[in-house]
C-alpha cells in the first residue's frame, strides 16, 4: 500500500512540474520502469520505481528538458532488521 502511495505521489509531482502555465493542453509522455531484485547471499532484496518525463521541448526540437524521480526500497532479513529508503530527483537539459 505503501508502494502505491509513492507511485501516485511520483506521477502528482511530475504531472504537476510539467504542467503549461497557459490553458493550451501538450500531451506528456512518462515513462514507468519498476523493478526488484533479490540477493540470497545477503537476504537482502531491492524494489526500485523511475518515473521520467519530457517537462520542456524548444519548438524547433533540439533543446529539452527531462526530469526524472527514483525511489529506492531496500529491506533486509536475517540479523539486519528493518527497511531504507532512496529518494532521487533529477533533470537533465539536452542540446542537439
Amino acid at each position: 500500500m505503501r508502494t502505491l502511495h509513492i507511485f501516485l505521489l511520483l506521477v502528482l509531482i511530475l504531472g504537476i512540474a510539467g504542467a503549461p502555465p497557459t490553458a493550451q493542453r501538450n500531451r506528456r509522455q512518462i515513462d514507468l520502469t519498476v523493478s526488484a531484485d533479490h540477493n540470497d547471499k545477503d537476504d537482502e532484496t531491492e524494489l526500485a520505481l523511475e518515473a521520467i518525463a519530457g517537462l520542456w521541448s524548444s519548438a524547433d526540437s533540439r533543446t529539452k528538458i527531462d526530469g526524472s524521480a527514483r525511489v529506492v526500497h531496500r529491506a533486509s532479513g536475517g540479523m539486519q532488521t528493518g527497511a531504507e529508503q532512496d529518494w532521487r530527483l533529477g533533470v537533465r537539459v539536452v542540446f542537439s
